[in-house]
C-alpha cells in the first residue's frame, strides 16, 4: 500500500521535471533560398506549427510542421510555379520530426526525419539555442538536396535550377 503515494510522488515529479512548448507562429520563420545562373530567389514562411519537449532544462524532441503554400516570395508567379514543381496539392505539408538531440560546443545537434515532397529522408542539423523569459530560440540553417526529395528541377533558358537550397530557421517555442 506504501508503494502506490510513492509511486505517484515519482510520477508527479516526473511530470513537472517535462515541459511542452508551441511554436510561437507570430515571431518564428522558415526561409529558403535558391539559385539558377540567371538569379537567386527566397521565399519565406511565418505560418509555422510545432513543439518541443523539455526535460531537465534540455531540449528532448522536436517537431515542426510548415504549409509549402505558405511560403511567399514576393512574385506571385515564383509563387505559383514553385507549387505545382513541389506538388503542393498533393504533398501540401513539410514536417519534421528529431529522432535524437544532442549538445555540441554550445549548440544542439538534431537528428531527424524530413518529410518533404512524400520522401522521408534522415537530416542533421545544427542549431544554436536561446533561453529568454520561459521561451526558448532555436536558430539553424541546412541544406536541402531537390533531387534527394525526387522533386523535378525547373529549367530556364535550357539550365536547371540549383539542386541545393538553403533553409534557414527562427524558431520561438512558449
Amino acid at each position: 500500500m506504501r508503494t502506490i503515494p510513492l509511486l505517484l510522488a515519482l510520477v508527479t515529479f516526473n511530470l513537472s521535471a517535462q515541459e511542452i512548448k508551441k511554436v510561437d507562429s507570430e515571431r518564428s520563420t522558415i526561409n529558403y533560398t535558391g539559385k539558377h545562373f540567371l538569379h537567386k530567389w527566397s521565399a519565406e514562411n511565418k505560418n509555422i506549427s510545432g513543439l518541443i519537449q523539455i526535460e531537465n532544462e534540455t531540449i528532448t524532441n522536436i517537431g515542426v510542421i510548415a504549409k509549402v503554400s505558405d511560403f511567399r516570395s514576393g512574385n506571385s508567379n515564383l509563387d505559383s510555379n514553385s507549387l505545382r514543381v513541389l506538388d503542393a496539392l498533393q504533398f501540401p505539408n513539410v514536417i519534421f520530426r528529431s529522432t535524437s538531440i544532442n549538445k555540441e560546443n554550445g549548440q544542439i545537434k538534431i537528428n531527424g526525419l524530413m518529410n518533404f515532397h512524400g520522401i522521408e529522408k534522415e537530416i542533421s542539423v545544427s542549431a544554436k539555442v536561446f533561453e529568454l523569459d520561459g521561451k526558448t530560440q532555436l536558430s539553424g540553417k541546412l541544406i536541402v538536396s531537390l533531387t534527394e526529395f525526387l522533386i523535378d528541377r525547373p529549367s530556364l533558358l535550357s539550365m536547371k535550377v540549383d539542386d541545393e537550397i538553403n533553409l534557414e530557421f527562427d524558431l520561438y517555442f512558449k
